[in-house]
């Protein structure tokens, strides 16, 4: 289903498939049947996307058919860190963003992307702010009416998205900065 090559080490490479699997090979290994690590049963659906954090090296995502995604350490991948349920379909492509390591966005056939920030594992909410989804959830874009088959962070424009989807229609859009700022004001104001 995919593959992808953490940034930080040019020797492993990640692939994920129909096979619930996360491998992750070696690429100076000569015997091509073994990886040097394999998560069995990651998902309980086909896994369909992988992402290597592009500054943690530690860190990998992945994206999966029973609508969730899995954060994992690379360090110990016995179990995921973190799952992010907020997609109501499969999810088809995650990738991190280029300008914060803590954010990671994935879309779905449910027609929407979601931006996930790992900063806000954990933090409590109220009862208004949890009916929209958890407190990692920071945006979902939801401007497609057909599934959402692909997405691209711009990497010289920190929160703007180009997405794509089965209505053959290409968005371009940006999350409200204001989202983000006023989290990280008030985070300033009581520290």
């Amino acid at each position: 289903e995919d593959v992808d090559w953490p940034r930080r080490d040019p020797n492993l490479i990640g692939s994920v498939g129909d096979d619930r699997c996360i491998m992750v090979w070696d690429a100076r290994e000569k015997d091509p049947r073994g990886a040097v690590h394999t998560v069995r049963d990651a998902h309980d659906g086909d896994v369909n996307s992988i992402a290597f954090n592009p500054v943690n090296e530690f860190l990998v995502a992945t994206g999966s058919a029973d609508r969730t995604v899995k954060l994992w350490d690379m360090r110990n991948l016995k179990a995921p860190m973190q799952t992010f349920e907020g997609h109501t379909d499969q999810v088809y492509n995650i990738e991190w963003a280029p300008h914060n390591e803590s954010v990671l966005a994935s879309c779905s056939a449910d027609r929407r992307v979601a931006i996930w920030d790992l900063s806000r594992i954990g933090m409590e909410q109220t009862p208004e702010d949890a009916e929209d989804g958890p407190p990692e959830l920071l945006f979902l874009h939801g401007g497609h009416t057909s599934k959402v088959s692909d997405f691209c962070w711009n990497a010289n424009d920190e929160w703007t998205v180009a997405s794509v989807s089965e209505d053959n229609v290409l968005q371009v859009w940006n999350m409200a900065e204001e989202i983000y700022a006023e989290e990280e004001e008030a985070m300033s104001e009581d520290g």
